[in-house]
This record gives C-alpha cells, structure tokens and sequence, in this order.
C-alpha cells in the first residue's frame, strides 16, 4: 500500500460494501480507515465484519502496524464491532472533530500483536 487502498465487498458482481484506508505520510506503519460501508441490505448479516477482518489482514500482510479511526460516540453498534471483535481500542474523545456539535471518539488496534 502506497498511499492508500480500497476494498469491496461483492456479491454477484455488485459492489455491496467497502472500506478506505490511507496511509499516514509521515508514518509509513500506520494507517488511517477513512471509511467503511455496506449497503443496507446486508447490514446486521456481518458482512461489514468480513469486510474488516480482511482489510485489516491484507494491511497487516503488507507492512501496516497500527490502523486508526474516529466514531461517532453515540455509535454503540459500530464501536462493538471495533471495539469488542476487533479490539481496536480507545485513544481520546474529540469535541468537535468534525465541526460544532459533531464529537468523535478516535480508537487504534496494534496490528502487530492482533489475534484475529
């Protein structure tokens, strides 16, 4: 990964989920998860969680370390997943991170020593 990588979750030849990782510029170990998605449909059938293991497994794979990403703290669902499956863990809370009002809770997983 260069600076950034995409991956899709497809299903019959229909791009139903992805999720956006860059790299940091001044951290070639560390990677930023920009976004992931999945369409409604296949929500709560966890494929946003297949989707995630093996974007964190080809990170991993390919020389990412550390992996970070902010949520919104009134998302207790996504924080479960990231959190509680995956073990990404919590950094700091950030007031206003995406303008007034609009808090984010910045977490991190330690690639290096995941058990996936």
């Amino acid at each position: 990964m260069r600076f950034g990588h995409v991956f899709g979750l497809i299903d019959r030849n229909s791009l139903k989920g992805f999720s956006i990782f860059i790299r940091a510029w001044d951290n070639p170990g560390l990677a930023y998860m920009v976004e992931i998605a999945v369409e409604g449909e296949y929500q709560g059938k966890g494929y946003g969680s297949y989707l995630l293991l093996w974007s964190l497994l080809h990170l991993k794979k390919n020389g990412i370390s550390t992996v970070t990403l902010t949520v919104d703290p009134n998302n207790l669902r996504a924080q479960h997943i990231y959190c509680d499956k995956f073990g990404f863990e919590f950094v700091e809370y950030r007031k206003d991170e995406y303008g007034q009002g609009r808090d984010r809770l910045f977490l991190k997983l330690d690639l290096e020593n995941w058990k996936q």
